[in-house]
């Protein structure tokens, strides 16, 4: 695969920066149903800029350690930044895929991935290399899309056409939006059993959490798909302005992707 479908630059660093604002909540009631003991040995996988390896870490405690995943050189040099600010002592750095990289065997007592597998287009594979990472009775941790639920009120067609660009953007990677609707089978074929299932949608009107998500989200990355031929420049136009009249309306309402946190156990 190549470089993260976003990118690295700023503004996807302030974007992921709001995301974990927005969905740390959740991030930690996922990470709550599969507990952590003290002196464990986590993987954080994708780890971009490191919102998640901060949490593990302080489930893991002094006596744990974390290991950071990511192909991105910016994300890495990010985490390895903060590390150093605030003393990070049980964190090692890994650049690379994870695809790819090197997992030594039944090495981890937790593997966490989110928003990395539905960009991946084998992410079987991808799962059963990581089972492979495991120690018996680890717990492979996922929270990613289910695609579905994604909408404005009052109806956009401007909107449901930036939708469809997004979803098109995944699938000319590889990737999968509806990832979550299958994790279950692709966790047994992997050779590890489900355990949690939990779904989360937020909403709320201009200005609440859901809709600066979205905002953060789809008008600057639309371009991109306009580049890609994904939508056309006259459909970006009438995006755009549907989406500033929307943030406007005090009645509009703005829905979130179905996210699903799932995990499943080593046997």
């Amino acid at each position: 695969m190549s470089e993260y479908l976003l990118g690295t630059s700023d503004h996807e660093l302030a974007r992921l920066g709001l995301q974990q604002e927005v969905w740390g909540a959740f991030t930690r009631e996922v990470l709550d149903a599969v507990p952590l003991q003290k002196g464990a040995r986590a993987l954080d996988a994708g780890c971009g800029p490191g919102f998640v390896t901060a949490e593990l870490r302080a489930r893991v405690g002094a006596a744990g350690s974390v290991v950071a995943l990511d192909e991105s050189p910016r994300w890495i040099e990010h985490v390895r930044s903060r590390a150093a600010r605030e003393g990070w002592d049980n964190v090692e750095l890994v650049q690379g895929r994870v695809e790819t990289v090197a997992l030594a065997p039944e090495s981890f007592d937790l593997v966490f991935l989110r928003w990395v597998l539905a960009f991946l287009p084998e992410p079987l594979a991808v799962l059963r290399r990581l089972a492979a990472a495991l120690k018996p009775g680890g717990v492979c941790v996922v929270m990613d899309y289910n695609h579905e639920g994604i909408s404005v009120f009052p109806e956009s067609a401007g909107f449901r056409t930036a939708v469809r660009a997004v979803r098109e953007a995944y699938k000319t990677r590889g990737g999968d939006t509806w990832l979550m609707g299958r994790i279950q089978g692709l966790f047994r074929a992997a050779g590890l059993e489900p355990e949690l299932f939990k779904p989360q949608v937020i909403a709320g009107g201009p200005g609440s959490p859901a809709h600066r998500w979205l905002d953060a989200f789809f008008p600057f990355h639309s371009r991109q798909w306009v580049e890609q031929g994904l939508m056309t420049p006259r459909e970006r136009e009438a995006f755009l302005s549907d989406w500033d009249e929307l943030a406007r309306n005090p009645d509009a309402s703005f829905f979130s992707p179905i996210v699903v946190g799932a995990s499943a156990r080593k046997p």
